[in-house]
C-alpha cells in the first residue's frame, strides 16, 4: 500500500526540512508533498539555489510531491505568487478554493464550539475549559493544515522543522510529531548516522528498495500503541529497542565463526545490501546459503546500507 504525508504548512523549507522529509521517504513513506509556492527561511536565503535545485531532483525522482491552492498557479499548474514565480515549477496537485472554502467552513463551525466551550461559565462548581487565544489559534492552524492534506487526499501529516517555531509562536509547546518520524529520527541519532541530506538522489533510491521490513517493524509498533499495550510503546523506548536488535544483529555477523563459515572473499549480498566494511571486513553472507541469518538482518539491512554510504572512505556520491 503507497503512503503519501503532507508536510505540515509547508511554505517553508531549510535543509532540516529536507532532512526530515527524505527521513520519511527512506523510511516509512513512499511520497512527499509541500507547498509548489515554497520558499527558503531567510536563515539559508544563500543556500536558495542549492535548496530549490534538491527539490527539483527529488521531485523528478518521484519521491516529493508539489501541491498548491488554485489561486496560486495557473491554468497549466504553474506557481504564479512569491519568488517560486516564473521558475517553471508546476503543482501535480491543486486545491479548488470553492471546496475548501466549504471544508474551512465547517471546520471554523468546529472551532466555534471550541471557544464557546472555552469561555462558558462554571456550572455546580465544575472548572471550565479555559484555553487561551494562543491555544485556540494554534488549534486552528494545525486542524486547517489537515483539512488541506484531506483535501489532496493523502494520507497523514508530517512535521516541518522550518516552520516550527512559528507555528508555536510563544505557546510553549512543539506541533505533534509522527510517530514513526520520531523512531527514526531517535535511531539515526543514536547510531550517528548522520544527514541523509548528504546522499545522492540515486542513493536514496537503492536505499528505499530495501526498507519494506524496517517499515513493517515500525506499523507493528504503531499497532502495538493503537491497541494500547502495556507498557506503552513510546518513540523513544522503541528506538532503543531497534538499535539494541541492530548492534546484536551487527556483532553476530562480525563473529569469527561467521566469517569461517562464509566464502572467501565474497561480499555479503542479502536483496542487493553490503554490510559496512568495518563489520565484517572481507567476508559475508548469501541469502540462499544463510536463509535464518538474512531473516533475522532483513529488517535492519537498510541502516546498513545507510551507514555504508554515510561512512564509507569516499563518503556520500552527492548531497
Amino acid at each position: 500500500m503507497t503512503r503519501s504525508l503532507t508536510l505540515l504548512d509547508s511554505g517553508v523549507i531549510d535543509p532540516h526540512t529536507i532532512d526530515k522529509l527524505l527521513q520519511s521517504v527512506v523510511f516509512f513513506s513512499d511520497r512527499v508533498v509541500l507547498r509548489a509556492s515554497f520558499e527558503v527561511a531567510s536563515a539559508y536565503r544563500d543556500r536558495a539555489a542549492e535548496i530549490n535545485r534538491r527539490i527539483d531532483d527529488l521531485h523528478d525522482a518521484g519521491l516529493v510531491g508539489l501541491w498548491g491552492h488554485e489561486y496560486e498557479v495557473d491554468d497549466a499548474g504553474r506557481v504564479r505568487v512569491g519568488r517560486a514565480a516564473g521558475r517553471g515549477r508546476r503543482a501535480d496537485l491543486v486545491v479548488p478554493q470553492g471546496q475548501l472554502r466549504e471544508s474551512l467552513t465547517r471546520m471554523d463551525e468546529v472551532m466555534r464550539a471550541v471557544r464557546e466551550e472555552a469561555y462558558r461559565p462554571a456550572v455546580d462548581g465544575a472548572r471550565p475549559l479555559r484555553q487561551g487565544a494562543a491555544e485556540i489559534v494554534s488549534l486552528r492552524n494545525h486542524l486547517a493544515s489537515l483539512v488541506i492534506s484531506s483535501e489532496l487526499r493523502q494520507d497523514g501529516m508530517l512535521a516541518n522543522p522550518a516552520v516550527r517555531t512559528h507555528l508555536v509562536g510563544g505557546l510553549g509547546q512543539q506541533p505533534t510529531e509522527r510517530f514513526e518520524a520520531a523512531v527514526v529520527r531517535d535511531v539515526l541519532g543514536q547510531l550517528r548516522i548522520g544527514s541523509l541530506g548528504q546522499l545522492s538522489v540515486a542513493q536514496i533510491v537503492d536505499a528505499r528498495r530495501l526498507n519494506g521490513a524496517f517499515r513493517t517493524l515500525l506499523d507493528d509498533s504503531l499497532l502495538a500503541v493503537a491497541r494500547g499495550y502495556d507498557p506503552v510503546l513510546t518513540p523513544e523506548a522503541t528506538a532503543r529497542e531497534l538499535t539494541r536488535r541492530y548492534r546484536e544483529t551487527v556483532a553476530e555477523f562480525a563473529r569469527p565463526r561467521v566469517a569461517r563459515q562464509a566464502a572467501e572473499e565474497i561480499a555479503w549480498d542479502v536483496l542487493g545490501a553490503t554490510v559496512p566494511s568495518t563489520v565484517v571486513l572481507k567476508y559475508g553472507l548469501r541469502a540462499l546459503t544463510w536463509r535464518k541469518a538474512a531473516q533475522r538482518a532483513r529488517p535492519f539491512l537498510l541502516l546498513m546500507h545507510l551507514e555504508r554510504a554515510l561512512r564509507s572512505p569516499n563518503g556520500p556520491r552527492g548531497a
